[in-house]
């Protein structure tokens, strides 16, 4: 059994100054308080919820209600705001794309802004003017009430109006203005707006499309040629058109709220000249149906500069409809197809044995009129021998064997090296669009000795008619190999702005100054009486040379035929490349190439004021 815990059992002691009688009589009245205290009757008690309840309600009413007026009144403004940012959007305006000029400023390609006409049908026909837009557009523009009607009574805010054609109207300054005079007197300008629009213009049609190329009418992007090269110059800064657009972003047939006008492209200045690029392309096109060849080019190029005066093919297109030609036409064979070059390469072998000290001019061997590689028999192009000869008369009589000669005398490592040098196996550096390296020999194997044979009178190798030119300049130039261009300079802002001067750009040092000068006095030696002389003209000196390639051994009627060259001789002011894609009526260089070569020279030396430099 526990012990009880202190104070169980005992009596609670009553507080400090009462007694037990007092408390007793307190809890007695409490309790009689409890028991007689009236009761609230039940409608009392419904009554007092009921008002509490509307309070509630009065209450949540008043809070909506100041923040209704909150956002009304407060807020209204940066409301309306918004509302009108949702509707209202940015338009891009293209900028008038920089021209393009030939380098005695005549403009090759120019950016014409010509205003299109936008509807809006639903506004139009809400307000019920539908009809007499019609009539005051037909007026204006010469078009036809019904073929406005098919285009205008359509449902939707937006249309473009087009031409009978189907592409979008594009209106003459005249067209412009005369809209937008009866716009105002027919009170249309809340349904019928003008929206400016660039358009690219070739004033010279297909004149050196592929070396120009064109810009797309999806997006206004350059596309091959110098349109492409220099897109980002030529495309200048876009303007910002703010309009109200529909739910479909459609620009609404309203007057603009403001506009940020666009900033236009460069002018880029070329080195091509228009006048003697209409002159090559024209004559090739004659060479080329008097041949009936599958086609050709002919390049002109300043040595000294390096820059393209003409870059002419066979083949072209209208850049202004590019989208009627095939895909094909646009791309430039002067810089990405590649050739057998022939014989015009026996000058590149002649300076390598020259540069190496393997030959000398003086040199000489005996021509049988053939030669044995690797146990291949390889021919001169007529199967004719000439006995004793020096390297002047391999050019002369452009005797296969001779170039053997020299280039087994050279080694194949520092003949190819000279080849690499020269510019061959690498691109040019002319930034044109779809520019090739070419191919050329120097691997080893079982071939190699037989290729290197070949190479060296211009056969098993490819090279581009941009890369010939260019190891001819190099020649003409004192061995100086320059950078080819076509871009001049580039001047800002619409040809208002400051401008870029591009600078002559060396290469490198490719064969010495004498080497260059000893291959030059060969050319003009040997060219009086080969098949150069075909490229000859009295009172100039001229270093040129022929070439004929047969690619396909098993046919030796379809061929490369070219005749290449630089004049005057003693001072080369141009070079100058003619080139026949497999001519059929006459097969050889000289034939085929030469009568126009020949031509284009005399012309050059007329325009360029050239004076003869002999008697």
């Amino acid at each position: 059994m526990r012990p009880p815990r202190p104070g169980a059992g005992r009596r609670a002691e009553p507080p400090v100054g009462q007694t037990s009688g007092q408390i007793a009589g307190q809890i007695a009245g409490q309790t009689l308080e409890r028991e007689h205290r009236p009761t609230a009757a039940p409608g009392a008690r419904m009554a007092r919820r009921q008002f509490v309840l509307l309070g509630l309600a009065v209450a949540t009413m008043g809070g909506l209600l100041g923040r209704t007026a909150w956002w009304q009144i407060a807020q209204g403004a940066t409301l309306s705001q918004r509302a009108a940012q949702e509707s209202v959007r940015a338009l891009r305006i293209p900028a008038a794309r920089g021209e393009i000029l030939d380098a005695n400023g005549a403009a090759l390609a120019i950016s014409v802004t010509r205003d299109t006409v936008i509807v809006d049908p639903a506004l139009l026909r809400s307000a019920g003017a539908l009809t007499r837009a019609e009539q005051a557009l037909s007026k204006a523009l010469g078009l036809p009430v019904a073929t406005l009607a098919a285009q205008m009574d359509v449902p939707g805010e937006y249309a473009r109006l087009t031409g009978a054609d189907g592409q979008p109207l594009l209106l003459t300054p005249q067209q412009s203005a005369a809209v937008t005079a009866t716009l105002s007197a027919a009170h249309l300008q809340d349904g019928v707006a003008l929206m400016p629009q660039v358009t690219r213009e070739y004033p010279n049609g297909s004149l050196a499309a592929q070396t120009l190329g064109f810009v797309r009418l999806s997006d206004g992007a350059g596309q091959y040629g110098v349109e492409q090269l220099e897109n980002s110059a030529l495309g200048g800064s876009p303007g910002l058109l703010y309009t109200r657009v529909s739910e479909s972003g459609q620009p609404l047939a309203q007057a603009p709220l403001r506009q940020t006008d666009p900033t236009p492209g460069a002018d880029v200045t070329l080195t091509l000249d228009a006048n003697v690029q209409r002159r090559a392309e024209q004559g090739l096109a004659n060479a080329v149906q008097t041949t009936n060849a599958d086609g050709g080019q002919v390049i002109v190029l300043d040595p000294q500069t390096g820059g393209i005066i003409a870059m002419a093919n066979s083949t072209g297109f209208d850049p202004n409809q590019y989208y009627n030609a095939p895909l094909s036409s646009f791309s430039n064979p002067a810089v990405s197809a590649t050739y057998d070059p022939g014989s015009v390469m026996k000058a590149v072998t002649m300076a390598a044995g020259i540069q190496w000290g393997a030959i000398t001019p003086q040199t000489t061997f005996f021509d049988a009129g053939y030669t044995d590689v690797d146990g291949v028999r390889i021919y001169n192009f007529d199967r004719t021998g000439h006995g004793v000869e020096n390297m002047t008369q391999v050019l002369r009589y452009s005797a296969n064997v001779g170039a053997v000669f020299v280039a087994q005398r050279v080694g194949a490592q520092h003949y190819y090296q000279t080849l690499g040098d020269f510019g061959f196996g690498h691109s040019t550096g002319s930034g044109l669009p779809g520019e090739t390296a070419g191919l050329r020999g120097g691997g080893s194997g079982e071939s190699a000795n037989l290729t290197l044979a070949e190479n060296a009178f211009g056969e098993s190798i490819g090279v581009t008619p941009l890369q010939m030119a260019q190891a001819y300049a190099a020649l003409a130039n004192g061995g100086v190999l320059m950078r080819p261009h076509i871009v001049a300079s580039v001047t800002a802002d619409g040809g208002l702005g400051a401008t870029t001067t591009y600078a002559p750009q060396v290469v490198r040092q490719v064969v010495s100054a004498q080497t260059a000068a000893t291959v030059t006095q060969m050319l003009t030696q040997s060219a009086l009486s080969s098949d150069a002389h075909m490229a000859l003209l009295p009172g100039y000196s001229i270093a040129a040379k022929t070439g004929t390639s047969t690619p396909y051994p098993t046919d030796p009627t379809w061929t490369y035929a070219s005749v290449i060259g630089y004049a005057p001789a003693s001072h080369p002011r141009f070079v100058l490349l003619v080139k026949l894609d497999h001519p059929r009526n006459v097969i050889f260089g000289g034939d085929a190439a030469g009568p126009l070569w020949r031509a284009l020279a005399q012309q050059l030396f007329q325009y360029y004021r050239i004076a003869p430099n002999r008697t």
